[in-house]
Formats: C-alpha cells, structure tokens, sequence
C-alpha cells in the first residue's frame, strides 16, 4: 500500500511535469525553422554573390539626393515627418515652404538666393541681361536630372545665348534689321530665321519639386518679382489634378502633428522598428529578389518623388477627383491661379509663357520603351483615363487665362514626346536627360518666337 501511493505520487509529479514541457517541442520547432531558413537562405546568398546587392541601400543615391529633407529653423529634420532626403526645405508660412539656399550634392546645386543655379543672381540686372525665370514642380526642376546642365533651363540658357552669338558672327544667315528694296530679295530675306533680342540671357530655375500653382503663385509674388523677369515660364498642371480642391497648395506633409512637436506612439514605432527588421533578413530579401512582383524597379517609379498632397500614401489613381464636381473645383482652382499670374504680368509689361507639363499617358504605346511600358501598367487603366479626359480641361483653362492678355501665351506639352524615340520618362512627370534637352528645344521655339525682331521696311533709319 505504502509503496503504491509512492508509485502513484511519482507518477503525478512526472505527469505534471510531462505537462508542463509539452509546448517544448512545438516552441522549438517555431523557433528553429525560421532560423534554419534564415541560415538557409544566408547560405544561398553567399554561393550565388548576391550579398551585395541584396545588402546595398535599395534607395539609389540619386534619388536619395532628389528627396526632400524638411527641417526647422535651426537646420534640424522635423521627427514627425517622414522625408529624410538630401534636398533640404525649410517652412515659409506664405510659400508653404522653399528650398534652403546654398546647398549643393553630387547631382544639384541651389544658389544663395535658393534657385537651382550654379551662380547667385543679383536684384540688379546688368544693362544688357535679359532675364527669364521658371516656375513650376518637380518636372521643372529637373527631377532625377544628372547635374544642373542637364536640366532643361540650363539648356534653353545655352540654345538663346547662342543664337545671339551666331546671328553676330553671321548676320548673313538671319533676317536683317531692315528689308531690302527688292521684292525678290524681300522674300529671301523673311524666308530667313528671325532674329532675337540681342543680350546676355539668364533663365533661372526657381522651381521647388512638390509645388503646384498656387505655391507658384506665391513665389512669384513673395520673391521672384525682386529680380525683374523679363519672361516667365510656367511649367505645370499635373500637381493640381492631385491636389484637393479644398487645398490651395501644397505644404508640409504631416504639418500638424511636426508644429505641435507630436511624437509617434510606441506600439506605431514598435510596429515600424519590427517592419525594418522584418525587412533586413535575408530570406525576405531573397524573396523579394526572385519575386518578379516584389522586385521594386531600379530607376522607375509610378509614385512620383515629393508628391506632396494631403493623400500621397495612397495609389494615383485614387488622388485623382473621383467625380466631375471635384475636377471642376481642382481645374477652376488652376485657372484662377494661372489668371492671377496673367494679371500680375501684364500689369508689369512682362512675357508668361503657360507650359502644360508632359506626362506619361501623353505617349503613343508603340513609341514606349520597356520601362516606360511597366510604368504605364502599374499605373492602371483606370489612371490612365482619368488623366487622357482631365488633361485636356487643364489645357482648356490655361488657354482661358492666357487670351485675358495679349502677353500671355499657352504651349500645351502634354503630346510632346508622343513619339519620341527613346525613353522620356522615368515617372509618370520625371523626364529623363534625353527628353529635357526635346523640352529645352519645344519652349525655346516658343520664347523665340516672341523674342523674334521684325525686319523693318527699306529706308527705315536702323
């Protein structure tokens, strides 16, 4: 008897420590698997040298350089907002915000005025200097652009400069100051170029990428009109189909919880600091590297860099207006604002030039390069549509501001690389080098145009 309550109490304490490490064996296994294909997975990343590739930052540096760094005052990025570029931007309570002058990388350079210029520009224009700034976004800025010759400003700047310096070396080749008497000759001679304004041509870049018009506007107002343009180029419209109607601008993302210094809770930081292990390891990577799905791609993108407006987390197509009513408001907003920069020149006796930005649905589908065919895919067939019927209602109101003044003229560029040889774009707005020197050639048509000196009748005095 006494033996078998001893049996029967060492059973109890074996059966409740059987108990007690019957999860062992399953706590093992969901411990030892992820790591056995954590090992795995290291092992084959080894034999097959892909750990550099799949290790290296997928952020290229380029568009690193590109992305905008928002920061305070004092030159520090804000905790609560997500940009951590290099483009430095500080906020300016009427601009929205501006980009910090005399900073420069590998791929940009912002002058002390805050402009993308290599040089400063003086309030102060030399008797000859004839001044033409450009307004616009992240397409006018030159996104992704190589250097700042690469950009189409700096480009537009050499093509006028040297038209002046050919017509002075070669006055023969160009239309002369006055017609000869002859009728034939008269012919000859219009069937000539024209010539311009003979003078040293600034075109300065005061685009700030994320800008729609009514930042534009503001800029005009606020700091442009110091220098004494004698032309402005307006190159937009894109941002404002994505933009609420109930926004005027674009501003800070994450404005509100950075200006009353809101700090992430803890289980948003957990969720964010697991998320960027989670991604680290290398049987995610892997993954990801042999997923044609996963694979991000490397110098192409469908979100455009530094969209800025109150829904930039979510796709395209869904920041586009979901209705009629809400389009009507977001074009009328582009029309009042552009007629205010019509307004302002005319009143000034200047030149604006209204440039309706390219985009990448403007391009013919057998023209599209590989790349630019992923891009339009992933974009979806419902963004395209609603991007082909509301370009055409951005033309329409740019047209409607600009015939309020004989100064003021429209260059739609949506079509402008419809057939383009080779690849325009790398975002559904970013143009590569290639397409900047095209748009470079498009607009310089049109300033010339109306730069252009008409010859004067025979026994006119010159």
């Amino acid at each position: 008897m006494v033996f078998n309550r001893r049996r029967r109490r060492y059973s109890s304490r074996y059966e409740r420590k059987s108990r007690r490490f019957r999860w062992l064996p399953v706590l093992l296994l969901v411990i030892v698997i992820p790591i056995g294909i954590e090992l795995l997975a290291r092992l084959v990343v080894n034999m097959a040298g892909l750990t550099e590739r799949l290790t290296q930052d997928q952020t290229a540096p380029i568009v690193q350089a590109y992305q905008l760094n928002f920061v305070d005052p004092e030159g520090d990025p804000y905790e609560a907002i997500p940009h951590s570029g290099e483009l430095a931007a500080a906020r300016n309570p009427l601009l929205g915000y501006q980009l910090l002058p005399a900073q420069s990388s590998e791929f940009w350079a912002i002058n002390e005025q805050g402009f993308r210029d290599l040089e400063p520009i003086s309030t102060t224009k030399g008797s000859d200097e004839i001044r033409i700034f450009v307004l616009g976004g992240s397409t006018a800025f030159g996104q992704l652009s190589a250097n700042n010759q690469s950009t189409f400003t700096e480009k537009l700047e050499a093509q006028l400069n040297n038209q002046v310096a050919q017509q002075a070396a070669n006055p023969g080749q160009f239309q002369p100051t006055v017609l000869p008497y002859r009728a034939d000759q008269v012919q000859e001679a219009l069937a000539l170029p024209p010539r311009i304004r003979a003078g040293q041509y600034r075109v300065v870049n005061a685009a700030v990428p994320g800008y729609a018009a009514g930042n534009e506007l503001a800029l005009l107002v606020q700091r442009v009109a110091a220098y004494d343009p004698d032309m402005l180029v307006v190159l937009d419209s894109y941002p404002d189909l994505l933009l609420p109607s109930n926004q005027l601008g674009t501003d800070f993302p994450g404005l509100e919880s950075a200006l009353h210094n809101e700090r992430e809770s803890f289980s948003r930081r957990l969720r964010r600091q697991i998320a960027q292990w989670f991604n680290r390891l290398y049987s995610v990577r892997l993954a990801k590297y042999y997923l044609p799905q996963s694979k991000p791609p490397d110098e192409s993108s469908t979100q455009p860099l530094n969209l800025l407006t109150a829904r930039a987390d979510l796709p395209l197509h869904e920041q586009l207006a979901a209705d009629e009513a809400e389009l009507s408001q977001r074009v009328n907003r582009y029309r009042q604002h552009l007629l205010q920069m019509v307004r302002w020149t005319s009143g000034m006796r200047k030149r604006l030039i209204i440039g309706v930005q390219p985009e990448i649905t403007g391009r013919a589908e057998e023209a599209l390069t590989p790349a630019e065919a992923a891009i339009v895919k992933e974009l979806g067939t419902d963004y395209i549509e609603r991007v082909r019927q509301s370009y055409p209602k951005l033309a329409e109101a740019a047209n409607q501001a600009a015939q309020t003044s004989e100064n003021a003229k429209v260059v739609d560029l949506y079509r402008l690389y419809e057939t383009f040889e080779n690849q325009a774009f790398h975002s559904p707005t970013g143009l590569t080098d290639e397409a900047n020197t095209a748009l470079a050639a498009a607009l310089y048509q049109a300033i010339a145009a109306d730069l252009a000196l008409n010859p004067q009748p025979f026994g006119t005095v010159p």
